[in-house]
């Protein structure tokens, strides 16, 4: 039972994660429907699928809701609880778009757009970025851009506002990615995903 439910925990989290690093600027030198997963959620971002589907982005932009509302019936409230937090992490910035998240945080309408423009101007940069391929220097330089990114949404916030926003991220986690397989070496049931101590959520 806590094998399987791992491993609808771990589907969900990737499939999330997969949508959240698309909104965020796509794959560099891959574009944003360039990756090769199984998964559902992978594949719904891969450009050719859609296209034979018929996918708009507006149902895309849906299925993280679709997946949450989905996974109720099969975590605890706990379990959905910090199955947000990681999710919320794993999205960075681009989470502050996210209509429900700003309701939470009050974010008021002019908020709301200068967050917009910060957002949409990181993911030109990143598209470009990734134009060039992606190497050690291309990942340097797309880190430090998302640092920004993040730095300059988080300041569009005010101080009770970004108290706010590390509450519902919750600790810092940090995901251990595993692709050796089912029940195998680096498989489901075999790497521990650990929380690094030493780099707590800096923000103020």
């Amino acid at each position: 039972m806590r094998k399987s439910l791992a491993m609808v925990v771990t589907f969900a989290g990737l499939g999330l994660a997969t949508l959240a690093f698309a909104q965020q600027g796509g794959f560099p030198g891959r574009g944003t429907g360039g990756g090769g997963g199984s998964d559902p959620l992978q594949l719904l971002q891969n450009a050719s699928v859609k296209k034979e589907l018929e996918i708009t982005d507006e149902q895309i932009e849906k299925l993280p809701e679709a997946v949450r509302k989905a996974l109720g019936e099969v975590l605890n409230e706990k379990q959905q609880k910090r199955l947000r937090q990681i999710e919320l992490q794993q999205r960075g910035s681009s989470a502050l778009l996210d209509a429900k998240l700003q309701k939470e945080l009050k974010v008021t309408e002019e908020q709301a757009n200068n967050i917009k423009v910060i957002i949409e101007d990181s993911r030109k940069e990143i598209r470009e970025a990734g134009k060039g391929g992606f190497g050690k220097d291309a990942a340097e330089k797309l880190a430090n851009l998302r640092k920004e990114t993040t730095e300059k949404a988080m300041g569009v916030l005010t101080v009770d506002q970004r108290r706010a926003y590390k509450q519902l991220i919750g600790d810092e986690f940090k995901i251990e990615r595993t692709f050796g397989g089912f029940g195998g070496a680096g498989g489901f049931g075999k790497g521990k995903n650990k929380k690094d101590d030493d780099s707590k959520n800096k923000i103020q």
